[in-house]
């Protein structure tokens, strides 16, 4: 089993002018027992791996695409180059500049079709891989009516892994602009939109056509995304520390920055239909209470406080808010009963109300300080009656 000291220093290795990390984020770090590795699954360079099962990483090889960052569920890990508020920066003007049309292009594709479009136009980045919800959801409410990832032929890319995360953060956000009714759409293209061609000069009616009201309202938007993300960047990395247990008997919850703008921005828009959605964003927690133990570990290690302890006057129980839920798993990676699973599927006003669910569970069989308590519980984990 991959020891903690061991994860840390993979992870400080990564620390670098592309990646940021917030190590005592990572779950792993939290709890060696978490199942998740998207990082190293997700990684188009290969400089993270896994080797046996276990995180290994070359800095070298990283390309700085920020495809890691994007599939990271609790931010441990963070795109610097550029900082998210560059980014969003860069895509509402060109969003502006083509009457509301917002092309984001990889590297690979803008660096071919150079002198055929304006640059004005495109936003372009090392992998599409880096674009998240928080960007598009952004974009979307600052007026932009499409949103295009155009990519070049990543079957034969060596950064191919990112355009299967770009596919995601794309079916995730027109899941969002349907439930939201945004008037957005966003897509996928494996090449540019002919409204981003080049322009004969001093012609551009695409942009003189672009309403300044909605223009002015992007702008504000952008700004305001833009500035809570440097505020949170700013924060990046801090020496390495090992998370404390507090008073609550929890390891501190830390809800990622993309995740607090995009509830920030779906928040601003307005009240969502009462629908359920399927995303790779949010999980609905499920106790079997026959099997569950009470142990409520999967609240002391939940990383964001989406499950939370809840009880009163010796009964437990556990809190779930699916808003902030991150889907890591690791409540179901380490529940030892596995009485616990994570629904897909959550109701889009539970997310935009904070609609929190109390999970009422039985009273733990040998609670912790009671007289032979220790011996109880070995006599129920082995299955006998007798122990000397």
């Amino acid at each position: 089993m991959t020891s903690v000291s061991t994860i840390i220093e993979v992870l400080q290795r990564m620390n670098g002018a592309a990646i940021a990390v917030r190590h005592d984020r990572c779950v792993q770090v939290r709890n060696r027992n978490a199942s998740c590795r998207r990082c190293a699954e997700a990684c188009t360079s290969g400089c993270l791996s896994l080797d046996g099962g276990e995180l290994a990483v070359d800095p070298a090889l990283c390309v700085g695409c920020g495809t890691c960052a994007t599939v990271c569920p609790s931010g441990a890990l963070e795109a610097r180059d550029p900082v998210d508020g560059l980014l969003l920066g860069a895509c509402a003007k060109a969003a502006e500049a083509a009457g509301g049309l917002a092309v984001i292009a990889c590297a690979t594709l803008a660096e071919r079709a150079a002198g055929l479009y304006d640059p004005q136009k495109v936003a372009v980045t090392p992998c599409l891989g880096r674009v998240d919800e928080s960007l598009l959801a952004t974009l979307a409410c600052g007026g932009a009516t499409r949103i295009v990832l155009a990519h070049d032929d990543c079957a034969a890319c060596a950064l191919r892994p990112g355009c299967a995360v770009a596919g995601e953060v794309a079916a995730t956000a027109g899941e969002l602009f349907s439930a939201w009714r945004i008037p957005a759409q966003v897509e996928l293209a494996d090449r540019l939109p002919g409204a981003v061609r080049r322009a004969e000069e001093g012609f551009d009616q695409a942009r003189r056509a672009f309403l300044g009201a909605t223009a002015r309202r992007g702008r504000r938007v952008a700004a305001q995304a833009a500035a809570a993300a440097v505020q949170g960047e700013e924060k990046a990395g801090d020496a390495p520390t090992l998370s404390k247990v507090g008073e609550d008997g929890t390891l501190p919850h830390l809800l990622p920055e993309r995740r607090r703008r995009l509830l920030g921005v779906l928040g601003g828009w307005g009240q969502p239909d009462d629908v359920m959605v399927s995303t790779r964003l949010w999980g609905h927690v499920v106790v079997d209470a026959d099997r569950c133990r009470s142990c409520q570990m999967c609240a002391v290690f939940c990383p964001t406080g989406a499950l939370s302890k809840a009880g009163e006057d010796g009964a437990p129980a556990l809190a779930h808010d699916p808003a902030i839920c991150v889907k890591c798993r690791t409540c179901e990676a380490i529940c030892p009963a596995d009485a616990l699973s994570l629904s897909d599927e959550v109701f889009a006003r539970d997310v935009a109300e904070r609609v929190v669910e109390r999970i009422p569970l039985r009273p733990p069989t040998n609670p912790p300080g009671q007289e032979n308590s220790v011996r109880d519980a070995l006599r129920e984990l082995l299955g006998v009656e007798r122990i000397y």
